[in-house]
């Protein structure tokens, strides 16, 4: 009797230990799913025992080698994240056919966007589906250089974003794009500033042991070739073991050369 007790036992520690569970996170774009639902290896009967998406079960058949799930019958709203738990028998993994549908997209339109008095960039947009990050780029130096990065709220009413970014002397311009799983970049129109701030100067283009500024400035340095080899912000750089000759500096909104003697 005890002996049957125990092989009872072992045969439902084996069973729950074959179960397994597949996690997929999205979001809901309004369009359903469709789940790829395999045979066991061991039995002759589907892989999936359950699904779960955001703690709600799935209560429709899944008795099917493939269904579709309702996303908007169970409730979900356009944006919104979702979780899938997928729980299965055996090692033969389910999966969702097409994954296209529940990735987020960059679909946001900006509604108005500016930079404040204290540096900051503010805008407003809508039509957010799924959240991504937003990249802020200035124009500096002949090329767009990224100078921030902020998460996306990812729904579609009118959201607020605000990110202090770094501003120089004179006209300044940014943008902010997000890009999504197709590797699209979406762009908003050119955010223009002009600054009170006085431009920057070299103090010495003859340089022995360092570079000096007339006030502290992001900087970039290159040699003849192109690398490049210092960049930071500050009102000088220090030159340890720099070789002399010519070399190129990006600072403030300026870009000359210098001789390191």
């Amino acid at each position: 009797m005890n002996f049957r007790i125990l092989l009872i036992f072992f045969v439902f520690v084996t069973n729950v230990a074959m179960s397994q569970e597949l996690i997929i996170e999205g979001v809901f774009r309004g369009a359903n799913v469709y789940v790829m639902n395999p045979f066991t290896k061991t039995e002759h009967t589907f892989s999936i025992e359950s699904i779960f998406v955001n703690d709600k079960e799935y209560s429709e058949n899944i008795e099917s080698s493939a269904f579709e799930i309702d996303l908007k019958h169970m409730g979900f709203k356009l944006g919104e994240d979702l979780r899938f738990c997928i729980k299965y028998k055996d090692s033969v993994m389910p999966s969702i056919i097409n994954m296209e549908a529940i990735q987020a997209i960059s679909s946001f339109e900006m509604k108005k966007s500016f930079v404040d008095k204290n540096q900051f960039l503010n805008w407003k947009c809508s039509e957010e589906v799924g959240s991504l990050p937003f990249l802020i780029e200035q124009y500096r130096w002949d090329k767009w250089i990224r100078v921030g990065r902020l998460r996306g709220i990812g729904t579609s009413g009118e959201n607020h974003y605000k990110i202090k970014v770094p501003v120089h002397s004179g006209i300044n311009l940014f943008r902010v794009y997000q890009k999504d799983y197709t590797d699209k970049k979406r762009f908003s129109d050119t955010i223009q500033y002009k600054s009170n701030l006085r431009p920057v100067s070299i103090v010495n283009k003859k340089v022995i042991s360092k570079l000096r500024f007339s006030a502290p400035t992001q900087f970039e340095i290159f040699d003849i070739f192109g690398n490049m080899i210092y960049d930071g912000y500050g009102k000088e750089v220090l030159f340890e073991d720099l070789i002399p000759g010519k070399y190129y500096v990006n600072y403030d909104n300026s870009m000359t050369e210098f001789i390191k003697q």
